[in-house]
């Protein structure tokens, strides 16, 4: 399977568990893999048969926009759920960073792979 990458997705949600937190929406990144058939874009050059990355990242930050998670794990999910509406892409790797929730680290956050059909 080929992989479609988006890395450093800019996203902003009200996401945390204290109160300080959920005042404001924070910054987030995103690292997104997706895994999916490349064979049909490789051969057509049409970008009807490819997938649209833009519009993916649009989508994850509508939904990070809309969401009011305490946890960053269930946003991760939620992000991730949303990648997997997308019919071309059969399984998705997604890392969810949260800058700055740890002051002596550079960055903390979620790693979840999700796959089409998977219970």
């Amino acid at each position: 399977m080929d992989e479609v990458i988006i890395e450093g997705l800019s996203l902003k949600a009200v996401i945390g568990v204290h109160d300080w937190e959920r005042a404001f929406a924070q910054r987030l990144a995103a690292d997104v893999v997706m895994a999916v058939d490349t064979s049909a874009p490789a051969a057509s050059d049409a970008l009807g048969d490819a997938v649209d990355y833009a519009a993916i990242a649009d989508r994850l930050r509508t939904v990070a926009e809309a969401s009011e998670c305490l946890l960053i794990e269930r946003l991760a999910e939620q992000l991730a759920e949303a990648v997997l509406e997308v019919a071309a892409v059969d399984q998705v790797t997604l890392t969810l960073w949260k800058p700055g929730a740890v002051p002596a680290a550079r960055n903390v956050g979620v790693r979840i792979t999700r796959r089409r059909g998977a219970a």
